[in-house]
């Protein structure tokens, strides 16, 4: 790891999947985390104190995907909708609660059939309980003070009483977790007017609406005196920097490799609980990747490993219902669908630590010929670590039932995964790390053979040919003899001509 990377970054950089996963603007985490770090400072809480505001507030819905699934079928399949429409009620004001549930299509006989008033109620109140616990289980394994974790806990808890799920009033509820509601109010209204003056406005009387309600009147009293200065505050323009820094003396670190593994591997297990189908899916494929570049290239396997526990954290940023839809995907869902390896390398390209991993777990489904998504990028694009995710990313969920399919066994997985456009390296190397039968890969054009694409690639890459002897542990008149034959094949008479070939056939390697 060098030198140490800190906690703060991190969860900031990976808080933008609870913006997501809400229907919020991303960032939104951050912003609340900022003001309502300094309204503790204001307040005149110690630094211990002011830092447990500062973790409860990015880590208060990381757990949000929990009752995705639960949330989608109570309601229509749009679990990411009904979170963004709700957050912005007060669910206790009878005429906001039927207007909300109008707006989600949600009659009289809809009413009944969720079990009236009541049967809401406790849909909410259990949702809660899933969503907090989870949330509490990352603070946990961050190893972040128990003072963290009871602020996540009671993040649906209200002032009044009238929160969910144990319905806690007053200074009962953890001071971390008063202070991030009057962040998160503050900073979303503040959005929904445009982050305007009028966005201060808003912000401000939303403030003062749910003061004494669902937010502690003492803490929103302090934002309202300066609403403005303070919403300037959780703006900055460099947000995910500003909010390393604003981190609380003193800041923690991981304090070694396995202590950032295991908040990885928290992350992307929350996301995995999107929806019931996906549980362990992205621990199942990192492990997956990590055995086949431990074959192919040790070196990488440990960056391979990193990039596959948090490959699928784009998946929040699609309703469930998408996911779990028995039949073929609607042309609109797919465009939700291609965009979920972009989410993920945004979030991860916030922080530097988290960046590499980003640059690889953005192409997990890209494809060699340039079919895959979401920038269908070819081969030549490609990097040696990315291919290995992608078809590790594609045999671990072969495994796995889907809606649409069940499982398929190991054997039929690798004759199914042979015949996709996947570097045929790759395709081998995990085969080979999940102990299935050798890939039967279909022939390579122009009568290539396996070792003159070994060749062909470094020749394309500007490799002399004394060069690819050292590499290859062969010698130069063997590599001269097969380049002929390569160039024959080819009908090309250039390294040039050769390069366009193995770009066209998707051939390309990362060797340059």
């Amino acid at each position: 790891m060098g030198e140490l990377v800190g906690i703060g970054g991190v969860v900031a950089a990976l808080s933008v999947a609870s913006d997501l996963t809400r229907g919020h603007p991303p960032g939104e985490a951050m912003r609340a985390c900022l003001l309502a770090t300094e309204l503790a400072r204001r307040a005149g809480l110690d630094r211990v104190r002011q830092g447990e505001v500062y973790y409860g507030t990015l880590l208060r819905f990381a757990g949000c995907a929990a009752t995705s699934h639960e949330i989608a079928a109570a309601f229509g399949g749009d679990d990411i909708v009904v979170r963004a429409r709700g957050d912005l009620i007060d669910p206790t004001v009878p005429a906001e609660a039927m207007r909300f549930l109008a707006g989600l299509g949600v009659d009289a006989e809809g009413l009944r059939v969720l079990g009236g008033a009541e049967g809401v109620a406790r849909l909410k109140a259990e949702g809660a309980r899933a969503d907090c616990e989870v949330g509490a289980a990352l603070a946990e394994r961050l190893r972040l003070p128990e003072a963290v974790g009871r602020a996540v806990l009671d993040a649906f808890e209200r002032f009044d009483g009238c929160g969910v799920p144990a319905g806690r009033a007053g200074d009962e509820v953890a001071e971390a977790a008063r202070f991030a509601a009057v962040g998160y109010a503050a900073v979303m209204f503040d959005a929904v007017a445009g982050g305007s003056a009028a966005g201060g406005s808003a912000a401000a009387e939303a403030v003062a609406r749910w003061s004494g309600r669902a937010l502690d009147p003492a803490v929103a009293a302090i934002f309202l005196d300066g609403p403005a200065e303070l919403l300037a505050i959780s703006g900055p323009d460099d947000l995910q920097a500003a909010v390393a820094e604003a981190e609380p003396e003193p800041r923690r670190m991981f304090g070694d490799e396995a202590a950032l593994d295991e908040a990885l591997a928290g992350f992307g297990d929350a996301a995995d609980l999107k929806s019931p189908w996906f549980t362990g899916h992205s621990r199942g494929v990192a492990r997956l990747a990590r055995a086949a570049a431990q074959l192919l290239s040790p070196a990488e396997a440990a960056l391979v490993y990193r990039a596959g526990l948090v490959h699928d954290l784009g998946r929040v940023a699609v309703p469930a219902g998408v996911w779990e839809r028995p039949g073929p995907l609607r042309p609109e869902d797919w465009e939700l669908v291609r965009l979920h390896p972009y989410h993920t390398g945004r979030i991860l390209a916030r922080s530097p630590a988290l960046a590499p991993l980003g640059l690889l777990a953005s192409r997990h489904h890209e494809r060699t010929d340039g079919s895959g998504y979401p920038a269908g990028v070819r081969a030549a694009e490609l990097e040696g670590p990315a291919c290995l995710l992608a078809a590790a990313d594609v045999l671990h969920a072969l495994g796995e039932p889907r809606p649409h399919r069940p499982a398929v066994g190991l054997p039929q997985a690798a004759r199914i995964i042979s015949g996709l456009p996947l570097d045929r390296d790759a395709i081998r190397a995990v085969l080979d790390a999940a102990g299935a039968p050798p890939a039967a890969l279909p022939p390579l054009p122009a009568g290539l053979t396996e070792r003159e694409l070994e060749i062909l690639r470094r020749l394309a890459a500007g490799r002399t040919e004394r060069e690819i002897a050292a590499e290859l542990v062969i010698s130069p008149s063997t590599v001269h003899t097969h380049t002929v034959h390569i160039y024959a094949k080819c009908a090309v008479s250039t390294r040039a001509g050769l390069a366009m070939f193995a770009m066209r056939h998707g051939l390309a390697a990362r060797t340059g």
